[in-house]
């Protein structure tokens, strides 16, 4: 059983494998505006690296957002394309959500531009702070009243050190029939606006 896992709605790229033990191989990278050059270059790598073939992957995990506009829509597109031809299910997780430390509170963020930030906040399937948009004013006042709680995601906007866990990880943690698309064609992107 292998799943390919996909995330490109921010900075990053990430490509990797998974099986029955967990993530097994991974690409990862700062491709801020790039994802749509590289992403099926690097799943054509990491699928002949390992020998397998696109016939090989069982499942897809990828996020659908918030991030940025057309990040979000590369790797559902591919996603899409790939369930759809190999007749393979999808599970999918909010970009915030797979930010998480795992067992630990988190207030999970991406800058959202023009004094703005997502924000969510879950402990592990749980979630605490649905998905939004908030002022970074409003975000740190929630940090301070929330002490106790991780700070993870994108955070240099803030002034404060980023905090990324391991998304693939994580989404192979996270995965169970909660996150199954039983339709691969409403498969949608989620765009957060205020």
């Amino acid at each position: 059983m292998y799943s390919l896992i996909l995330d490109t709605t921010y900075k990053k790229l990430l490509v990797a494998l998974a099986n029955e033990n967990g993530v097994f191989d991974k690409i990862e990278y700062n491709a801020w505006q790039q994802q749509s050059e590289y992403t099926i270059q690097e799943i054509e790598n990491i699928l002949k690296n390992n020998n397998l073939s696109p016939k090989d992957i069982n499942e897809i995990l990828v996020t659908n957002g918030p991030g940025s506009y057309t990040g979000v829509r590369i790797a559902l597109t591919i996603t899409k394309i790939y369930c759809l031809a190999l007749n393979i299910p999808c599970y999918v997780f909010s970009s915030l959500e797979v930010l998480q430390e795992e067992n630990k509170t988190s207030i999970c963020l991406i800058n959202a531009r023009s004094n703005r930030s997502y924000i969510g906040v879950y402990n592990n399937k749980d979630i605490i702070l649905p998905d939004q948009v908030m002022k970074n004013e409003d975000v740190i006042k929630y940090m301070e009243k929330h002490k106790d709680f991780a700070i993870c995601g994108e955070l240099s906007y803030l002034g404060l050190n980023d905090n990324y866990q391991d998304l693939a990880k994580n989404m192979v943690r996270l995965k169970d029939d909660k996150y199954k698309i039983s339709d691969i064609l409403k498969l949608k992107a989620v765009y957060l606006k205020d």
